[in-house]
C-alpha cells in the first residue's frame, strides 16, 4: 500500500543490478509528450477538468533521480533486531508517549468512534513521519508522473496519478501544493493518493488535512485500519506477543504456508491459525516464560520474520491490518512493539 526506502548503512548490504542501476535513459521529447497526450487524454475521460489537467501536466518533465531511487532499492539482509534499533529507538518512544499524552482527548475520541486503540494510531505516524517531522519535500506530480511512465510499475502509478490529480481537481489539498516521498506517499500518514481519495478523514470540518492537522491525520489512520471489510478491528485485543518456542520448533516450522497477502509483493511465512490454548498445549509461552493468556475465541498464528532461529510472535487478527497499512513482517511487528512501548 505504502513506499519506503530504509538505507542503514552500516548493516545493510547492496545487492543491486547493475542494468537497473545505470544512470536511466531518459526519453526523447517526442516519446514522453505523445505519452503526455495521451495521458492527459485519459485523465479527462476519467473525470478530471481540463483545467486541472493542463495546469498539472504541461511542461512536466520526467524525473531521472526519480526513476533511479524506484530502480535502485538495495535488497536489504539487515535483521529484525537491527531493524528495530533503528525504528523502535529511545527517540521514537519518548516521543509517543508525549504525543499520546498530548493528545489525549482528541485520540480518546476518535478511538470511540472508529473503535481502535490510540496508541496504534500514533504508532503508525511514529512509523510513517515520526509523528509528522518527516513527510517528504517531492513534488507528487512530478514523481507519480515520472512512475507512470517508467516500465516497473506503470499500471500502478498511473492510478497514483490520476489519484492525484483528482486530489488537486477537488482542491483537498490545503495549500494547492501536494508533496511527500519520491514513491508518491504524503502527509503525516504517508498514503499513497488513491488511499487518500479511500480513507482520508476531515475529523475537525475544516478539509482533509493530512500535512498538517493531527485531528484529520489521526483519524484517516483510525479509518484506514478499521475499514478493511474482510478483517474487522478488534479494540478488545492486541496485535500479538514475541513468545518462547518448544524444543520441537523445527517441526512446527516445516509447516509454515507460503502466503501472499492482497495488495503485497512480498511472500512471507506463516502458520495456520490455532487457538492461544493450543499454542500453549504445543509448549509455546511468554517470552518471560509465563503461559499464554487462556483465550479459545482469538485466532493466532505464528510468524518468524528471520526464520527459525530467529524471534518469533504469535500474532492475531489486528496484526494483519497493520499489515495491509505496509506489507512488510519487519514494520508490521515494529508499530506492534511501538504501540506497548510508548503506552507503558
Amino acid at each position: 500500500m505504502f513506499l519506503r526506502f530504509i538505507v542503514i548503512t552500516i548493516f545493510v548490504s547492496f545487492n543491486l543490478q547493475a542494468a537497473d542501476c545505470e544512470k536511466p535513459k531518459m526519453p526523447s521529447d517526442e516519446v514522453w509528450n505523445s505519452w503526455l497526450e495521451d495521458t492527459k487524454l485519459e485523465a479527462i475521460q476519467l473525470g478530471i477538468t481540463k483545467k486541472t489537467v493542463i495546469k498539472y501536466l504541461n511542461n512536466i518533465k520526467p524525473q531521472s533521480k526519480i526513476i533511479m531511487r524506484d530502480r535502485c532499492q538495495p535488497e536489504s539482509t539487515i535483521t529484525l533486531d537491527e531493524y528495530l534499533y533503528y525504528r523502535v529507538d529511545k527517540s521514537r518512544i519518548v516521543a509517543g508517549k508525549n504525543m499520546l499524552k498530548e493528545h489525549k482527548e482528541l485520540l480518546d475520541e476518535i478511538s470511540n468512534h472508529f473503535k481502535i486503540q490510540p496508541r496504534f494510531i500514533v504508532s503508525i505516524l511514529g512509523m510513517e513521519s515520526f509523528y509528522g517531522r518527516n513527510q517528504g519535500k517531492v513534488d507528487t506530480i512530478k514523481a507519480v508522473t515520472t512512475l507512470a511512465f517508467d516500465r516497473r510499475r506503470s499500471n500502478f502509478y498511473k492510478k497514483q496519478l490520476f489519484a492525484a490529480l483528482e486530489i488537486l481537481d477537488k482542491n483537498l489539498v490545503p495549500n494547492g501544493q501536494l508533496k511527500g516521498s519520491w514513491g508518491g506517499a504524503v502527509g503525516m500518514t504517508q498514503m499513497i493518493p488513491t488511499t487518500f481519495l479511500e480513507t482520508a478523514y476531515d475529523w475537525d470540518g475544516g478539509g482533509i488535512d493530512i500535512w498538517n492537522s493531527f485531528a484529520d491525520a489521526f483519524a484517516s489512520t483510525a479509518n484506514y485500519l478499521t475499514s478493511l471489510d474482510k478483517n474487522p478491528w478488534s479494540i478488545n485485543s492486541t496485535w500479538g506477543r514475541e513468545v518462547l518456542p518448544p524444543k520441537n520448533i523445527a517441526s512446527i516450522y516445516k509447516s509454515f504456508e507460503q502466503i501472499n497477502p492482497k495488495g503485497c509483493g512480498a511472500v512471507k511465512r506463516r502458520s495456520q491459525p490455532k487457538t492461544l490454548s493450543e499454542w500453549t498445549d504445543l509448549g509455546f509461552t511468554k517470552i518471560n516464560g509465563d503461559p499464554l493468556p487462556e483465550r479459545n475465541d482469538l485466532e493466532a498464528r505464528l510468524i518468524a520474520p528471520d526464520g527459525l532461529n530467529g524471534r518469533m510472535f504469535i500474532v492475531y487478527p489486528n496484526y494483519k491490518n497493520i499489515l495491509y497499512y505496509n506489507c512488510s513482517s519487519y514494520y508490521a511487528v515494529s508499530v506492534g512493539l511501538l504501540s506497548d512501548k510508548i503506552s507503558n
